[in-house]
């Protein structure tokens, strides 16, 4: 299991990106949570000594209903400014479609990497996470 880094203090998230048909499963977050209405990919906070698979087993259960299978860190992304590190993990869904949680997710999509560049309140950074995965199909 991929342990965190120690960030002395900084908050580690995950994110799961999950590809279908050359499509990403993008939501928009609830009013509720962290930076409501922004769209990005679904994902959170790993909780102290969870691994980076079973935070994102969790995060989707919790956020889309669904079951996923982790893959590959594609990425790591750290935002000094808003001290918080970011896991970008590879991640296969198993059965259904999402059901987006409503005080966590307002709604969710199958969109193709055009269609997300347009969206306005698209998280920054989600773009380059796209183009890291499209680099990879490549």
């Amino acid at each position: 299991m991929t342990m965190p880094e120690d960030n002395n203090g900084v908050m580690n998230g995950v994110i799961g990106v999950i590809r279908r048909d050359g499509k990403y499963l993008i939501i928009q977050r609830s009013a509720t949570v962290r930076v409501p209405h922004a769209w990005c990919f679904p994902g959170g906070e790993i909780e102290a000594g969870e691994s980076l698979e079973v935070a994102l087993v969790r995060e989707m259960q919790e956020e889309l209903n669904i079951d996923v299978t982790p893959g590959e860190l594609l990425m790591t992304m750290r935002r000094p400014e808003r001290n918080l590190v970011l896991y970008c993990v590879a991640a296969t869904m198993n059965g259904h479609e999402p059901t987006p949680n409503p005080a966590e997710v307002a709604q969710c999509h199958w969109l193709a990497p055009p269609e997300i560049e347009t969206i306005d309140h698209l998280l920054p950074g989600t773009m380059d996470i796209i183009r890291r995965v499209e680099s990879l199909i490549d």
